[in-house]
């Protein structure tokens, strides 16, 4: 593992993690402000604000981990953890977004 690639990646996964706060702030808000919600479609989106963000950090801690303890250039793939879930949330906000 390069420690360039793994300083760039980190950063890059906590620029990430304020991008997902403000996107899914700003996409619950617009998804609230149209029909009243279910206790537990609000509980997701709440906690998506916090999931998201706390993922990035983690996928970077990780890497950090295994940079630091000998990992292999497979590790990387711990960065794209944040980015399986912000597709997840993207459907789910779509879906809650286009319900009549």
């Amino acid at each position: 593992m390069s420690l360039t690639w793994t300083i760039l990646g980190t950063i890059s996964q906590l620029l990430l993690a304020y991008l997902l706060f403000m996107v899914v702030v700003f996409s619950a808000t617009g998804i609230g402000n149209d029909d009243p919600l279910g206790k537990l479609q609000l509980n997701i989106l709440n906690l998506s604000m916090y999931v998201l963000p706390a993922l990035c950090a983690a996928s970077a801690g990780i890497v950090v981990y295994l940079h630091r303890h000998g990992g292999s250039a497979a590790s990387y793939w711990w960065y794209a953890m944040p980015l399986v879930a912000t597709v997840l949330y993207l459907v789910y906000a779509l879906m809650l977004g286009n319900r009549s």
